[in-house]
């Protein structure tokens, strides 16, 4: 009887480690997402972060209708923003596969908003950001 109450007891701790563990995996922050340090995997962000001037990434798509009212908001912001911060733009191609996957980007347009330290601050997925509030996440990263 003592014998299977400490095989129960045992097993009992075993499963709590476990879901604790689940949990933490979980609840951590993913790489590429606000609070995480930058993903440096291609050549153009490594450089652009390496900087020392906050960066916008922008991944699209071809076809896409609100990746083509984001271009008219980006475009805008470009013009405005192109010598203090860094615009790095991503459409989605079979070479472009692995920046996408690396990133977590499964929605378009998405917006990652880094840094001059290369510390992610805020990220849009799937969402079109007006002029307005594009300006607003610039200036979180000037």
């Amino acid at each position: 009887m003592r014998k299977r109450q400490s095989i129960i007891l045992a097993l009992a701790v075993l499963v709590l480690a476990l879901v604790a563990a689940a949990a933490a995996a979980l609840l951590a922050p993913r790489p590429g997402f606000p609070g995480t340090k930058a993903i440096l995997d291609h050549p153009q962000i490594n450089e652009a972060v390496s900087s020392g001037k906050g960066t916008v990434l922008y991944f699209s798509a071809p076809n896409c209708p609100g990746c083509m009212l984001q271009d008219v908001s980006m475009d805008a912001a470009y013009s405005e923003y192109s010598q203090e911060v860094n615009f790095i733009y991503f459409k989605n191609s079979k070479g472009l596969a692995g920046v996408f996957g690396d990133w977590s980007v499964f929605k378009v347009p998405t917006s990652v908003f880094i840094d001059k330290d290369g510390l992610v601050v805020s990220r849009y997925d799937g969402v079109y950001l007006d002029f307005e509030s594009l300006k607003k996440e610039i200036e979180r990263i000037r």
